[in-house]
């Protein structure tokens, strides 16, 4: 057995989040080459019993934090969860992810000898009132992994010296049929998944329809994710009359979204990262429509770009130009075999067994 490492996670499956998801497969991923795991993390959107089903299924331990009265009485539970496990456990190594975990770093600092990794996404670094004190909390980290190029651009020059990029990786295992046959009957049936924000860029997509229907009238657009603000895109989707090619379908289970990425011809991900209150640290989307075959198209300066390769499995565009967007959809009909073939070749060269070595190499480092 190799080294005790605790990760704290702000999320964790069986909830959402694409923070959860890359804090499971770290686990499991490092649990595999040995390490000896425990998961301190919450799960929202899903119940307790399915909490403990899931964590049945795991080969390490989880524990889970629960949500208090007020905000105050939740942080002395967290960090009561935190210190005991440190404590049963003697552990030495921590990686943090998330922005409340990031917090806890002054906390863990107490213990002279710990050795804290911490990861950041792109959500943790937004302008807001709380930023100076998260970086302060990031500045105690020991090593910085930044999930992409543009994450990494939003730290402070002093903190990048010690600041590392991984991409974000994929468990190609957790998807089912993968190789089925493509048709572009219909096209272009777009998909956009993850909680629909200004992040995501859905609101970019609904914008930019009227205009791409009238090159493909058959056009339908699906949006899959918590809805944040609800009446706010209807609102807009009523505006534009596209009631009828616009489908929001909340948050889906795991058979559920695999179909939306077979039928999906394009992956959108126009996020839009000029409100400096809210980042696309890099899209994992991408990369499981790629399994699927699904090119995407994604926005410049964000942290899809990390996650597309040019003209390989999709295509990157100003999130706001209406004219490169239907250009990009026109390209990707064009050479619809080539993006299909590219997009699952892709897939498969940022499975996780990949990202590990990066990670691993890391972690043993003094």
């Amino acid at each position: 057995m190799k080294n005790k490492i605790l990760i704290i996670s702000s999320e964790f499956p069986p909830g959402p989040g694409g923070i959860g998801s890359h804090a499971y497969n770290l686990s499991s991923h490092l649990h595999k080459r040995g390490y000896q795991i425990i998961v301190n993390t919450k799960s929202d959107y899903v119940n307790e019993n399915q909490e403990t089903m899931f964590d049945l299924k795991c080969p390490y331990e989880i524990i889970r934090f629960k949500r208090r009265k007020s905000i105050l009485q939740t942080w002395i539970h967290r960090l009561k969860i935190i210190r005991s496990t440190i404590i049963k456990y003697n552990i030495k190594n921590v990686i943090v992810s998330g922005e409340f975990s990031i917090w806890t770093i002054p906390i863990l600092k107490i213990y002279s000898d710990m050795k804290i990794t911490t990861i950041i996404h792109g959500t943790e670094l937004a302008q807001n009132w709380y930023k100076q004190w998260t970086l302060f909390c990031l500045g105690k980290s020991n090593k910085i992994i930044a999930v992409s190029k543009f994450t990494k651009s939003l730290i402070p020059k002093t903190l990048k010296f010690n600041t590392h990029v991984i991409n974000n990786g994929l468990n190609v295992e957790e998807w089912s049929e993968t190789k089925g046959k493509f048709t572009l009957k219909n096209y272009p049936i777009l998909l956009t998944v993850g909680s629909i924000s200004l992040r995501k860029g859905q609101y970019n997509v609904i914008k930019a329809l009227p205009q791409i229907i009238k090159d493909f009238p058959l056009t339908h657009y699906h949006c899959v994710g918590d809805i944040r603000d609800k009446r706010s895109i209807l609102d807009l989707i009523k505006d534009l009359r596209l009631n009828d090619k616009v489908t929001l379908h909340g948050i889906l289970k795991h058979s559920e979204l695999e179909n939306m990425y077979k039928i999906a011809h394009v992956n959108m991900m126009l996020s839009n990262n000029n409100s400096n209150k809210d980042f696309e640290g890099f899209g994992i989307s991408v990369l499981e429509g790629n399994i699927y075959g699904t090119p995407a198209i994604g926005a410049w300066e964000s942290g899809t770009e990390d996650a597309i390769k040019n003209y390989y499995n999709g295509e990157l565009v100003n999130p706001n130009n209406i004219k490169d967007v239907i250009g990009s959809l026109k390209s990707i009909y064009m050479n619809y075999d080539n993006y299909v073939a590219q997009s699952r070749s892709h897939a498969m060269h940022n499975d996780w067994d990949e990202k590990m070595n990066q990670y691993e190499e890391l972690i043993q480092q003094k």
